[in-house]
């Protein structure tokens, strides 16, 4: 079985590429069911993040969608071409893919290094790949191991402590603006997962108010309630702009909610007062053209890593530990899908053997001298050839199952296949 793994993440590519290549909910369940159909051999699961976008990919070491076929399809499904996205594209096979997964699955990969919020993206993106049955067999052992390392590290390393999601370190970043927030107003678009964690970091500092607005008015009233805020309409998006300070958002939108034109007119009702926008959605929320205005501020998810940093350092000496987890992890689940490529090529050597031997074995029948006891002669000899063929395949499969998880184990199995054409017959 071959893994692969293609992606984009804030490593590779800024939020004006990753934004591209994302996918919301819906896409990635059209994406799933096109993946599936077209390659019906192979398992698929699809993450798309704020900070990534990753296709993981089981299938046959012989069959498709090949690392090729896969970057084309990425581009043709999101309508992008080639040299926008080729050099921030990063692919990984068999064991390097899945260290990636475990290391998503874990918050090792994440900008906030060790964010908790990953593992419950993960879930949700091996979901539905169950749902769509773009995920089984493989898939299933593959993302259950991961997170049950990225379980075993979050017990037992500290890499966890401290601010550990873009959220808390969003609101961080907005503390350290101001002197103090008593007097603030702030102004939250969006009500999903990211909007409740930076509005419960942001009710513990003494803010002057907080307003929330979404598309949904029970959700806005929700998540309002949860955190002693005032719910208001979407369609008073424009007008609020220029009654707060502060500006957070993050939603699922394909574009930007929120235009120059719009802050343009804030900031002439504000009298040009300062203005602090954070949007840590992808795509983005607010037009880019808008941190070009006097007096406004505006931070995008990228603009985070210098407090990331910081805290990166803090958690330095864990990594270790984590790392040390994740490999003993990694080790196991490749041991074990290894194991079930090397089952099949054994037992289709033995075959052949056993086939070989038996036409040899009819072959010398003809020649055999007829006498009463020429069928025992042919029992005997049978059992000869069978118990040479095991003598002279238990060394070959011995060191093959020993060796199972390794580069050498699948270069070892590829070379008996083709030697001996066992994918032929």
């Amino acid at each position: 079985m071959r893994i692969l793994c293609i992606g984009i993440s804030h490593k590779t590519a800024d939020v004006a590429l990753r934004e591209k290549l994302a996918f919301d909910a819906g896409q990635v369940r059209c994406a799933l069911a096109e993946l599936a159909g077209r390659w019906k051999q192979a398992e698929f699961v699809v993450l798309s993040t704020c900070n990534r976008t990753e296709l993981y990919t089981a299938r046959p070491i012989h069959g498709h969608p090949r690392e090729e076929e896969l970057r084309h399809w990425l581009g043709e499904f999101r309508g992008i071409g080639p040299a926008e996205y080729d050099a921030a594209l990063y692919t990984l096979t068999d064991a390097n893919a899945v260290r990636q997964l475990f290391a998503v699955a874990a918050g090792l990969d994440s900008l906030v290094v060790g964010e908790a919020q990953i593992a419950s993206q993960l879930k949700e993106a091996y979901a539905q790949a169950l749902q769509a049955s773009a995920a089984r067999t493989v898939m299933n052992k593959l993302f259950q191991r991961a997170f049950r390392a990225a379980k075993e590290i979050r017990s037992e390393t500290q890499l966890a402590d401290g601010k550990v999601s873009i959220a808390s370190v969003a609101i961080d970043f907005v503390a350290r603006a101001f002197e103090t927030l008593k007097a603030k107003r702030v102004l939250n678009v969006g009500a999903g997962k990211m909007n409740e964690l930076m509005l419960k970091h942001l009710a513990g500092l003494g803010v002057g108010q907080i307003l929330v607005a979404n598309r949904s008015p029970q959700r806005a009233a929700e998540l309002a309630a949860a955190v002693g805020a005032k719910a208001v309409a979407m369609e008073e998006l424009a007008e609020r702009l220029g009654q707060v300070d502060i500006v957070l958002t993050s939603t699922a939108s394909p574009e930007p909610i929120i235009t120059r034109k719009m802050i343009e007119t804030a900031q002439r009702r504000r009298k040009c007062q300062p203005l602090l926008i954070v949007d840590i959605a992808v795509p983005r929320d607010v037009e880019a053209g808008v941190g070009e205005l006097k007096n406004v501020s505006l931070y995008n998810i990228d603009d985070l890593e210098q407090i990331v940093r910081g805290t990166l350092k803090r958690r330095h000496t864990q990594l270790a530990a984590a790392e040390a987890i994740l490999s003993r992890h990694v080790a196991k689940i490749l041991r074990s899908l290894n194991i079930r490529d090397v089952a099949p090529t054994i037992d289709a050597l033995y075959r052949r053997m056993q086939l070989i031997a038996e036409e040899e074995l009819a072959a010398a029948g003809k020649k055999l001298s007829a006498h009463e006891d020429a069928e025992e002669d042919k029992k005997i000899l049978r059992l000869a050839l069978h118990r040479t063929i095991r003598r002279i395949m238990h060394p070959a499969a011995a060191n093959l199952r020993r060796s199972a998880g390794d580069d050498a184990a699948r270069a070892q199995i590829a070379a008996l296949r083709k030697l001996f054409d066992l994918d032929e017959k």
